[in-house]
């Protein structure tokens, strides 16, 4: 059982470290280390490894722009908060209408008359 676990286990570390190899242009604009270069070219020599760059888009290195991290980071982040903001003003929004119903089911029938009236008067 440990055997196949350490097959699988170098198997996983070997396609981490080939997947790094072909991604590298696309994380950092600093050069690829000496090892990872070794695989990457060892990689593309194989028709699998090719078909794995084009679907990753990196088979041509000259055009690929390093993606930044820290705005795709910053952009996460800012997605959550105005979610979080939205959802936050929905709540709001939602309990103080049940609080002011209510309150009006609570007036004598006159007022809530009266209350529709004013909430219901056109616009001048």
């Amino acid at each position: 059982m440990q055997v196949l676990q350490f097959i699988g286990a170098a198997v996983g570390a070997g396609a981490v470290i080939i997947v790094t190899s072909l991604l590298w242009p696309r994380v950092t604009a600093d050069p690829r280390p000496e090892p990872l270069t070794k695989v990457h070219d060892a990689v593309l020599e194989t028709k699998a490894g090719q078909d794995l760059a084009n679907t990753l888009g990196v088979s041509d290195e000259t055009s690929i722009q390093p993606v930044s991290v820290s705005s795709l980071a910053s952009s996460a982040v800012q997605n959550v908060v105005t979610s979080v903001s939205t959802q936050a003003q929905s709540a709001v929004t939602t309990h103080v209408l049940e609080v002011v119903v209510k309150q009006v089911e609570q007036l004598s029938p006159d007022e809530q008359e009266k209350f529709r009236q004013l909430i219901c008067a056109p616009a001048e």
